[in-house]
């Protein structure tokens, strides 16, 4: 569990850094005392176990401790974003119905409004004072594996959130295969630009409490000061999204680039951009994974490994793969089918939706609800999401495929491609492109013909200033999908 992973480390290193922060240094045992704090200020809060505690904070030291504060008094952490729209928000809280929810003052008002019963409590008040009293000593709390440890939302790309229920036995289990596959050592520190109530920032914490190292991260992402902080807190190690990559990418080039101490960079969806990083940055690699917030850490491109383009690694140790058709048969090496994945880090289920987790589960397998295909050395390649794939005239469209390419123009920042509805074709393909510089429709057209098969170049194209998203920076396609069939006219 990852409570005993922190208390190993609190009694062989107690004294060297675990999070750096806004020019703070907390070691592993002032952490461990701040957690206990927080867990006993909780208490006295009225948390018990198995109640879920909502953890609605910007990046802090805080937001660290109190999160491991609730796993501590036995509560079930619920992080969300701050930032929630009301309606979001709303569902969230009403879903979960957490006893407490813990907050800054500037979220406070819209949570309380959200959540008219219960308790809000304040970090930078009412909370502060109460930390401020409570014991440095560990709660008098046991937890098992088998009992509930934290509560997820999925990020809500077709819909409705759903409550992804992890156990204390399967909480932080792929922390420990970023260590082989990054090479991480004690010496590491991880830097994590994201929220941390994102999966991406959140994993660098776990991964570099595995690793015995630190992990450092700023209060927010901001591109002019990305450099100067990796140069402040001697990071090794980036976590981070391809989108904030290529952000930096279209920056002009800092003198502070290439003599930082960064060696290897964890993108999610760098893939398109990975050399143009590594040459411009000059960093050792830049490692890919594939995974989800209910399936856990699946995959991990090898260190140093040549690319296979289109493939998002091998298995991690542990983890098993299974490509099945739609009646759950195993299919043939380079067939196309839906991902099943077995992993001591799946979700335990779906809170408070059996018939979700029933669909999602068969066997100890997790129904990813991904497509994509193993090759000979059973390395994956993720093609789309189920519900995402484009049937043009009898072909089977990758959206993945094609916005992979679009972004690979030099003008594209961002592209996004879905099916519309065709009288002839059952399906026509349609892209939106949020360009970084003067680009045509014609001009797309001709790159995307040259790079894909004639069925997958998107005839219907519109320009974007910005693509609707979650928090997480997910584009929200189910969104642009209902545009379209409310009539907006497409720029054809």
């Amino acid at each position: 569990m990852i409570l005993d992973v922190l208390a190993r480390h609190v009694a062989a290193r107690g004294a060297r850094p675990f999070l750096i922060h806004d020019g703070r240094r907390v070691s592993y045992a002032d952490f461990d005392r701040l957690a206990n704090r927080a867990a006993n200020a909780l208490r006295t809060l009225g948390v018990e176990p198995g109640d879920r505690v909502t953890l609605a904070l910007g990046n802090s030291v805080e937001y660290v401790a109190l999160a491991f504060g609730i796993l501590k008094a036995g509560g079930v952490l619920n992080p969300v974003n701050p930032g929630l729209g009301a309606r979001e928000l709303g569902y969230i809280l009403a879903h979960a119905e957490p006893r407490v929810v813990v907050t800054g003052r500037a979220s406070a008002g819209a949570l309380a409004a959200a959540r008219p019963a219960g308790r809000v409590a304040v970090v930078g008040g009412d909370l502060d004072a109460l930390l401020a009293r409570s014991a440095e000593t560990p709660p008098p709390v046991a937890v098992g594996v088998a009992d509930a440890s934290t509560l997820l939302y999925t990020s809500g790309t077709t819909g409705d959130p759903k409550g992804v229920l992890f156990t204390h036995g399967r909480t932080g289990t792929s922390g420990p295969h970023f260590i082989g596959a990054l090479g991480l050592t004690p010496a590491d520190t991880i830097l994590a630009v994201t929220p941390l109530f994102h999966g991406n920032a959140w994993g660098a914490v776990v991964t570099a409490l595995h690793a015995g190292g630190a992990v450092a991260f700023p209060k927010a992402f901001h591109a002019s000061e990305f450099w100067p902080l990796v140069h402040e807190t001697g990071a090794t190690v980036l976590y981070t999204l391809g989108t904030i990559l290529a952000m930096l990418l279209a920056r002009e080039p800092s003198e502070l680039e290439r003599p930082s101490r960064l060696r290897v960079i964890l993108g999610l969806g760098a893939a398109p951009i990975r050399e143009r990083v590594i040459e411009r940055f000059g960093v050792a690699d830049v490692v890919e994974c594939f995974g989800s917030t209910d399936a856990g850490v699946v995959t991990i491109t090898p260190l140093g490994a040549a690319p296979r383009p289109g493939s998002c690694g091998p298995p991690v140790p542990g983890v098993e793969l299974r490509i099945a058709d739609d009646a759950g048969q195993p299919l043939p090496t380079r067939e196309v089918g839906e991902i099943w994945v077995r992993s001591p880090a799946r979700m335990a289920a779906y809170f408070r939706d059996p018939a979700e987790t029933a669909r999602a589960l068969r066997d100890d397998w997790f129904l990813t609800g991904d497509l994509g295909y193993l090759d000979e050395d059973g390395w994956l390649y993720f093609v789309d999401r189920k519900r995402d794939v484009i049937r043009r005239g009898g072909e089977n469209v990758s959206s993945v495929l094609i916005e992979k390419t679009l972004r690979e123009h030099p003008r594209v920042a961002e592209a996004a491609v879905i099916g519309v509805p065709d009288p002839v074709l059952g399906q026509e393909v349609k892209a939106f492109v949020v360009a970084s510089g003067p680009v045509t429709e014609d001009e797309l057209r001709a790159f995307a013909a040259a790079r894909l098969a004639r069925f997958q170049v998107p005839r219907l194209w519109e320009f974007r200033d910005a693509l609707p998203k979650t928090a997480t920076q997910r584009v929200e396609k189910y969104k642009l999908r209902a545009e379209h069939e409310r009539g907006k006219p497409p720029l054809a």
